[in-house]
């Protein structure tokens, strides 16, 4: 967890970065600025298991926040975002 915490926390230096421990066993994410709630995300065990998986999350976190204060995410990180297959469908 510590681990985690540090690299959410470089990740987002303008931000006081808040993780709570859910009862399901996955986090509670807070950025806060000032005092006040900027983001809020439940972190699943999955997300954060591995490297990769952490990167995917900070990046997904970082263009949401690129979304909201009306810039446009930059396109490496969307690329990052669609290396997974979409799911394909049989039809009987």
């Amino acid at each position: 967890m510590k681990q985690i915490e540090e690299t959410l926390i470089a990740a987002f230096p303008e931000y006081d970065v808040l993780l709570e421990q859910r009862p399901d066993g996955s986090l509670l994410f807070t950025l806060q600025q000032d005092e006040h709630p900027v983001m809020r995300r439940a972190l699943s065990p999955t997300q954060m298991q591995n490297s990769l998986q952490l990167d995917w999350l900070i990046g997904a976190i970082q263009r949401d926040l690129a979304i909201e204060a009306g810039k446009a995410p930059m396109v490496a990180r969307l690329q990052s975002q669609s290396r997974l297959r979409l799911p394909t469908y049989a039809v009987h």
